[in-house]
């Protein structure tokens, strides 16, 4: 199957960002440290009824994680703790791969801007390592409305 050339760039661009981030990650962990800089994967997906954050946190336990919606409805922030069990460490003379990362983390997603949310209504669930964050949308009123008239 062929792909069009806005698919192609999209992968692309997809590809370059990771690449850029695993870079940026590495530049600034520091030797011997267990991951003082990282930041979690973020899916953001638009149904009918909400907007769905899907944040990759395989490992970080749900107490350990906090999140805040901006009073303008414009960003999502989440906060975390991803913490390594001594018992893993015993032992443990060197890494010779090292991907997964440990210690605090903090994402800031950007939401949609042309979709009402309901931010009384918005809920967070946590299973098979992911945390899911829904945003309802905000109901639409009437188009007409009656308007009353008093004396």
């Amino acid at each position: 199957m062929f792909k069009s050339y806005e698919e192609m760039l999209e992968e692309l661009e997809r590809e370059m960002r990771r690449i850029s981030d695993d870079m940026l990650l590495q530049m600034f962990r520091l030797p011997g440290a267990a991951g003082e800089v990282w930041t979690p994967r973020v899916d953001i997906y638009e149904t009918k009824d909400k907007v769905v954050v899907k944040v990759s946190a395989a490992g970080v336990k749900p107490d350990q994680m906090d999140v805040q919606l901006s009073a303008d409805n414009k960003f999502i922030t989440i906060r975390g703790m991803r913490s390594e069990e001594d018992a893993e460490r015993q032992g443990l003379i060197r890494y010779h791969q090292l991907e997964v990362y440990y210690g605090p983390f903090e994402r800031i997603v950007a939401l949609p801007t042309d979709v009402p949310l309901d931010r009384e209504n918005l809920h967070a669930t946590y299973r098979d390592g992911f945390l899911i964050i829904s945003l309802p949308k905000k109901k639409k009123e009437e188009e007409i409305r009656n308007v009353p008239i008093t004396d």
